[in-house]
């Protein structure tokens, strides 16, 4: 029996990996369920189909991809369902993904592009404006991600996948004797082949503080980063700050912009409280999915 339960959580346990940001082929994700082209076959139009990670007890996605996603859809008020899931993939093995009017579309950047092209919407940035945009956009993606992901995954594996947290359907014994440690050990060998988790804990504190501090240059004293209305870099600052910040345990991102860098702080409620209502009870859930 206990076999049995294990042999049924092996895709979840590798879905868990997957949340981390690691390519699936990295991990050999056999036991994901077989894409196919079209998971939503009565689909309407103009209708966005968002596959993503289940909600998790304290913030509405644990993927920074997910929730830049999410955001963008409320933000320009496009009407999308929600389809959460631990094992379904788009047919390149990734997580986010949409399918809309019968087509699917993976990674989150390709996404922000096709639903900008028939939604036709238009950020009114000039040619400089949408340089700076897209090189922020690229900053936070290439590096900035991997020094929150090094903190949040690797030296908190732990907090990050306890089910009060990750929302996995699994219980704590499961975790910690077939997942913690391949989790953090790919998630390590990643980072390692990216070059950041070849540096030094501190080293790594001053890459993270020096982007948010050119994050912090850009935004100023402005509602968002390219003026009074969120643009790409927003939605992309928000869900890879957001992934980490709101979380319930101590990591540098936390009393780096606590204590630093309060333009940002402000930003990610900015952010929050615009598109993510909701009543705060507590000093860490107020991302809470039951107030969605």
């Amino acid at each position: 029996m206990h076999r049995t339960f294990i042999n049924k959580s092996y895709s979840t346990i590798l879905s868990a990996t997957k949340l981390a940001g690691i390519n699936a082929k990295t991990i050999r994700s056999a036991s994901f369920s077989k894409p196919v082209e079209l998971h939503k076959r009565n689909w309407k139009e103009n209708v966005v189909y968002l596959y993503q990670f289940k909600r998790t007890p304290v913030i509405p996605n644990l993927s920074p991809f997910c929730l830049k996603v999410e955001t963008f859809l409320r933000a320009y008020n496009i009407k999308y369902e929600a389809m959460p899931t631990w094992t379904i993939r788009s047919k390149e093995g990734k997580l986010p993904f949409i399918e809309l009017n019968g087509k699917q579309i993976a990674d989150s950047q390709f996404i922000f592009f096709y639903l900008m092209k028939n939604f036709k919407i238009d950020e009114g940035l000039s040619a400089e404006q949408a340089a700076i945009a897209r090189s922020v956009d690229r900053m936070i993606e290439g590096s900035t991600h991997h020094a929150l992901t090094y903190f949040r995954n690797v030296e908190n594996a732990h907090n990050v996948l306890n089910p009060n947290i990750s929302g996995l359907p699994l219980p704590s014994f499961v975790i910690n004797l077939f997942l913690l440690k391949r989790f953090k050990t790919t998630v390590l060998n990643r980072l390692k082949s990216e070059g950041t988790a070849r540096h030094p804990r501190d080293a790594i504190i001053e890459i993270l503080r020096r982007d948010i501090q050119a994050l912090d240059g850009i935004l100023g004293d402005k509602k968002f980063f390219m003026g009074i209305v969120p643009t790409t870099p927003d939605f992309t600052a928000f869900g890879h700050l957001a992934t980490a910040y709101y979380l319930p345990f101590q990591q540098p991102i936390t009393s780096l912009v606590d204590e630093e860098f309060p333009r940002i702080q402000n930003f990610l409620e900015r952010m929050r409280t615009h598109y993510w209502v909701a009543q705060k009870s507590g000093f860490f859930d107020i991302l809470r999915p039951e107030n969605f």
